[in-house]
């Protein structure tokens, strides 16, 4: 169980990048993308989706998933690795259950082990844990059985459940503003993958465009970036103080937002590329952009060296979408003869 000695987000982002390196001859994965996923007939693979909402309807063999809802009304014959604001498993879970969310049900039953971390847990009375269970959230209701140890991290804790290990229960304090902010940030964080996922299926073209210029000459791009991005901010502010101005400031702004969210992104796909790259596979759009988009999620977090590395990131992705633009300015604005 040394497994769950790592927090939650760090967990959920080693399966993955665990999974990811795997070779396709020996695992693999059916994609689904979307604003709405809804998988309705069976499929004997391990699945792999991303949405505003997804459902599981029909049985499958594992699953991999971040989006807003999730919801599992059909039984997963292995593992199931979720990440979202809300977390519904309705039915059977043959392996393990890793989830981070805004809030966790679980209904059914879990083969093997449970790490769970959210705002709200619950295991109702029809759920069953196979082996053991550790959830850390701020409130933990348990009315369901765990034929191992259950371990419980949360504020408060309704145990009318049975265990047939050990039962250990630590409360925490009232959530600090910094917990608050990094559960944000969690969240923000699945939006951010989400959005990249969506950009590769409806515009793979023009996505890979600024990707392949992420990689030529990287420190002329991020030096371009970061200049960029100094002067953007100070044009604005000059704009915004003119009062005439404003709209110009505020309109201007939010595409360089946009441009910000976007440059991550870009970048994440390139590193991704280079380190699946390494193990001379084939390899898919989007598991070069989860693969990158998971590593930096995770350097991200890294005290110090963290928000650096975000600056880093940030400009070198900018400086890649200010080289697309400049060279394809005559097509974006019409004006090519």
């Amino acid at each position: 169980m040394n497994f769950f000695r790592f927090p939650g987000i760090i967990s959920l982002g080693i399966l993955i990048l665990v999974l990811l390196f795997i070779p396709s001859g020996v695992i693999a994965l059916e994609s689904f993308s979307g604003d709405q996923v809804s998988i309705d007939t069976p499929v004997v693979d391990d699945v792999f989706a991303a949405g505003g909402a997804i459902t599981v309807n029909a049985p499958i063999d594992s699953l991999i998933a971040a989006g807003g809802t999730v919801t599992l009304n059909a039984p997963v014959k292995g593992d199931v690795i979720v990440a979202g604001g809300r977390v519904i498993a309705n039915n059977n879970i043959g392996g393990k259950l890793v989830a981070v969310g805004g809030t966790v049900d679980v209904n059914g039953d879990v083969g093997t082990n449970a790490l769970i971390t959210s705002g709200r847990v619950t295991l109702n009375p029809r759920s069953r844990i196979g082996r053991d269970a550790v959830i850390s959230a701020g409130t933990v209701a348990s009315s369901g059985h765990v034929t191992g140890n259950l371990s419980v991290r949360s504020q408060s804790f309704a145990d009318t459940g049975s265990v047939g290990g050990t039962r250990t229960f630590v409360k925490t304090e009232q959530q600090s503003l910094a917990k608050i902010f990094t559960a944000l940030g969690i969240l923000f964080s699945i939006g951010w993958l989400i959005l990249g996922l969506v950009l590769i299926k409806i515009a793979p073209a023009r996505y890979h465009v600024v990707v392949d210029e992420v990689a030529k000459t990287p420190v002329v791009k991020l030096v371009v970036g970061f200049t960029g991005l100094i002067v953007a901010c100070i044009v604005l502010v000059i704009l915004a103080m003119t009062i005439v101005g404003l709209p110009v400031a505020l309109v201007s702004g939010l595409l360089i937002f946009i441009g910000i969210i976007f440059s991550v992104i870009f970048v994440s796909s390139s590193l991704g590329r280079w380190l699946l790259g390494m193990l001379t596979v084939d390899i898919k759009d989007w598991q070069a952009f989860v693969a990158g988009f998971v590593v930096l999620s995770i350097l991200f977090r890294i005290p110090f060296a963290g928000p650096v590395l975000l600056i880093v990131t940030t400009s070198l992705g900018f400086g890649a979408l200010i080289y697309t633009v400049h060279d394809n300015w005559e097509v974006i604005t019409g004006t090519i003869g």
